[in-house]
């Protein structure tokens, strides 16, 4: 193992600037990210038209509780006002708050409650609309307990003079003493590396995650290099096989992934003053082992390198659309949970140290090994 470290040390120090670029890629990129998107996060905010037909406390409440969302630039508008700048694409999409909504809520009903409406470019439509659909969900729920508190009141022969408003209102301040109910407009992911203070408009391991992809897919690039015959021929006078040398070079390049992402955790602890924890540095390093491996056997399957590159950009394409990026896709996902299992992020943004991906990876990576080394065969 040490005659591997010398040999990939002596190679390293061929291609230093090329290494230390991609290795330091992550963490300039999302630097450069969230700086640009804090400096320019008012403009960035997705402009909405709100309606408010009713002009009860219920409805006046929810209109704060969007227009306080993060990301999100409100206009009050009439109906009329409202559509016409929605043509016009001056807005992204249009919520009407129905006259009668808390009579509505009042009596159970989550019919014509909200009234939306979205143009053919309406880019965040679908999130926005699951958001405000939380809100009112949340009011039918206190709503829906209020009666329920009252009906169990009733059984248990307790008399008390019972009060919706108050029982809201009681709620209401539980649900804020105790921070039980939050709504985000950023990206999926409920764990450790996820943040809802609305500081940043990019949150930066999200972007790290993505941009650690790509360079950890780039970097990767030697084992086409090295898998070829030229060098393979070498092996026949080493006491070293050619797939020991593939798998202990991938330690290699492990390891010090690890370093730089330890290094990367203090750093944005120091830079975004994002938290520091033991569940987190194991859920990064759950990440980079499974995007490594990854990287490993993709490389091990392609023998160009142009192709392997244009596969690795294409393929971290799909990890920004995937991982909500760009549009976040809570809604999305409620319909079709599989689709939690084709991003790559899900665990690392969970928290979490195992995705389904690591065990696919590290299955196939034992099977490649164990097979016969058809190399020795033939010579």
């Amino acid at each position: 193992m040490i005659n591997i470290i010398q040999t990939r040390l002596i190679q390293w120090k061929k291609h230093s600037l090329q290494l230390l670029f991609w290795l330091l890629f992550p963490i300039v990129v999302t630097w450069i990210v969230v700086t640009v998107g804090n400096t320019f996060q008012d403009d960035m905010k997705i402009p909405i038209g709100i309606v408010l037909q009713d002009d009860t406390i219920l409805a006046k409440d929810l209109y704060e509780s969007i227009h306080a969302t993060p990301f999100i630039r409100t206009y009050t508008l009439d109906e009329r006002e409202a559509l016409h700048k929605l043509e016009k694409h001056e807005l992204d999409s249009v919520f009407v708050i129905q006259e009668g909504y808390e009579e509505h809520i009042r009596q159970g009903s989550r019919n014509a409650l909200i009234t939306a409406y979205e143009s053919d470019v309406s880019l965040a439509y679908t999130p926005v609309s699951e958001m405000i659909m939380s809100y009112v969900q949340q009011d039918a729920g206190r709503s829906k307990a209020a009666y329920a508190v009252k009906e169990l009141a009733e059984q248990l022969h307790v008399h008390f003079d019972w009060n919706w408003d108050d029982l809201i209102v009681r709620s209401k301040e539980i649900e804020k003493k105790q921070d039980l109910l939050q709504t985000r407009l950023t990206f999926p992911g409920n764990g450790i590396v996820h943040r809802d203070e609305g500081k940043n408009l990019f949150q930066p391991w999200h972007i790290w995650a993505l941009a650690a992809f790509l360079s950890t897919l780039l970097l990767f690039d030697w084992v086409i290099k090295e898998n070829n015959p030229a060098i393979l021929k070498r092996f026949v006078f080493t006491n070293v096989s050619p797939k020991s040398y593939f798998v202990r070079n991938m330690y290699v390049y492990i390891a010090l992934f690890f370093t730089i992402d330890l290094l990367t955790a203090f750093a944005f602890k120091y830079i975004f003053d994002e938290p520091l924890s033991l569940t987190l540095i194991v859920s990064i390093l759950g990440y980079h082992l499974m995007i490594s491996l990854g990287a490993f056997l993709l490389a091990l399957m392609i023998r160009k390198t142009f192709v392997y590159y244009a596969i690795a950009f294409i393929l971290t394409f799909i990890s920004v659309i995937v991982s909500g990026a760009i549009i976040p896709l809570d809604g999305l996902l409620g319909r079709y949970p599989w689709l939690h299992f084709l991003n790559p992020l899900a665990a690392f943004l969970d928290g979490d140290f195992f995705h389904i991906g690591l065990g696919v990876f590290i299955v196939i990576l034992l099977l490649w090994y164990g097979r016969k080394e058809e190399y020795h065969a033939a010579s």
